[in-house]
């Protein structure tokens, strides 16, 4: 709530007394620019894809709702590991790995929109009984069936990496933001 002077215009709002950062909309801006920055650098200083647009909606979830189940570490890391694999066995299955990438600028592959359809079932499949319940996987399914990343150690070991950085750096923040909250009550 901003304060209204004289003239009638609205000022910023007061911060609260013990909070850091006034408003949420702050804190969700802040945490997935630097989840993104930081994800990014390791991606320069690697060569190698520590961010990748599966994260994306993982860093809005983590940053917005960081006390959400789905944004906890091991529904983060579970989920997006299990979708990896789903994606791989999925192309390995349905013998798509020769198929031309989605990126080519041919057209779409028939045994990548089946591995597709695969991969995402599979992942739905799996996640619950591993109460790993995290949406944002299914892009990274489809990033494997679409070509869009070869899976290769170097790519799988460098995708896994950024989001365990993303879970790392968002559970921090979601213990954070809670004594946050608590200094608020």
């Amino acid at each position: 709530t901003g304060r209204t002077s004289s003239t009638g215009a609205r000022s910023t709002p007061a911060r609260e007394p013990g909070r850091l950062i006034p408003s949420d909309s702050v804190w969700m801006a802040t945490v997935a620019a630097l989840l993104v920055l930081v994800s990014g650098a390791m991606s320069l200083a690697t060569k190698q894809p520590w961010l990748f647009a599966g994260l994306g909606p993982t860093i809005l979830l983590v940053a917005a709702s960081p006390e959400h189940p789905s944004a906890r570490f091991h529904s983060i890391v579970v989920g997006h590991a299990g979708a990896f694999l789903c994606g791989w066995v999925a192309l390995l299955l349905c013998a798509g790995t020769d198929a031309p990438s989605f990126l080519s600028g041919d057209t779409l592959a028939v045994v990548r929109v089946w591995a597709s359809g695969f991969a995402i079932a599979a992942t739905s499949l799996i996640l619950a009984p591993l109460s790993a319940h995290h949406p944002p996987p299914a892009a990274t399914a489809l990033l494997i069936t679409l070509g869009v990343y070869g899976v290769t150690w170097k790519t799988s070991l460098a995708m896994l990496a950024g989001v365990i950085v993303v879970a790392l750096l968002g559970e921090w923040y979601r213990r954070f933001r809670s004594r946050d909250e608590r200094a608020r009550a």
